[in-house]
């Protein structure tokens, strides 16, 4: 599962499963729309659902519509993975000197 952040040209921000299907287009399966505003302790994110009107949660864009892809932080992954009912990877194990 290939799951991007990426950003559109009209400056919408994506969460994604994310499969190029050539020269012209990609699919996005399952796209999450992610919406920030800032309070009190910093930058809240939440998802919400982008082309939710679409038959079967999968959309066609062309690649000319987004500006970049990139490699989801790992809190954004794992609320992505959540939200749409896939494995959540769980933290990185610290070790801890005392």
């Amino acid at each position: 599962m290939n799951i991007r952040y990426l950003k559109l040209v009209t400056g919408e921000e994506l969460v994604t499963e994310y499969k190029d299907e050539g020269e012209s287009t990609v699919t996005l399966k399952n796209p999450l729309g992610i919406l920030m505003s800032q309070t009190e302790k910093g930058f809240n994110i939440q998802l919400v659902p982008y082309g939710s009107m679409a038959k079967d949660e999968t959309i066609l864009v062309n690649h000319k519509n987004i500006v970049f892809t990139a490699e989801p932080e790992t809190k954004l992954r794992n609320q992505y993975e959540s939200i749409t009912g896939q494995v959540i990877t769980p933290p990185e194990p610290k070790i801890e000197l005392a």
